[in-house]
């Protein structure tokens, strides 16, 4: 393993040298919990509890919004592998965690057999929830005349290994009979609900994710970062 001290103070982490897995390994559990709960001197935002961006989706035939959601888990998150290719300038990122998310859910359409309607508050609870997050770079000279990591795309699978549980008020207009019956659904259904239809809410996390990344590239060079 080939770890240095850091020489900055933005996360409590050893420099490695970027191809060096187990190294990044470690040092990415390390900065989990810093960085998620942000790091207002450099700009990255709070990122748990995360204020998600409102979620929007009309998909095999259900209409769905969240807003207000704020998700929460991450800086518990267990790092499981870190794969970064310097020639391929791609780095990827499994880890899993257990997370909830919260917030005001509008519904309509129907949920894989059964029609739903409602518009209340939504809790789901993911145990043991597994990403595979893998992004693109490239590096570019900034005006520091050093080189910095820029972000191109990005993409992600997830797969909720355990359980998912949803909680959800005011369906079919507070009928507690046929609100019964689509948590028993939802709850006794959950893998395949949540692989259908998680996704959109997912997304909004990346986004958020890949926006903060970002900045913190820009903010530290790479041989700020790694070992060269």
């Amino acid at each position: 393993m080939h770890c240095i001290e850091s020489v900055f103070s933005v996360l409590p982490v050893d420099k490695c040298k970027l191809e060096d897995s187990a190294c990044m390994i470690t040092a990415f559990q390390n900065a989990m919990p810093v960085f998620f709960s942000g790091l207002p001197e450099i700009g990255v935002e709070v990122l748990d509890v995360m204020e998600l961006d409102y979620v929007e989706f009309d998909l095999s035939g259900l209409k769905f919004t969240l807003s207000d959601g704020r998700l929460k888990g991450h800086k518990n998150a267990t790092i499981d592998d870190v794969k970064w290719d310097t020639e391929k300038r791609r780095f990827d990122v499994i880890y899993h965690l257990d997370s909830s998310i919260k917030g005001h859910y509008t519904a309509g359409g129907s949920i894989l057999v059964l029609p739903i309607t409602g518009d209340g508050q939504m809790k789901l609870k993911l145990k043991n929830m597994q990403i595979h997050f893998y992004i693109e770079y490239d590096v570019e000279k900034a005006e520091d005349g050093k080189d910095h990591i820029v972000l191109k795309k990005y993409d992600f699978d997830f797969d909720v290994r355990e359980n998912a549980h949803f909680e959800l008020s005011n369906l079919f207009n507070g009928n507690k009979e046929l609100s019964k019956i689509i948590h028993s659904f939802l709850n006794e259904n959950w893998k395949q609900v949540v692989t259908e239809f998680g996704r959109p809410i997912m997304d909004a996390t990346a986004k958020k994710f890949f926006k903060n990344i970002n900045i913190f590239f820009e903010k530290n060079s790479l041989e700020d970062i790694a070992i060269l």
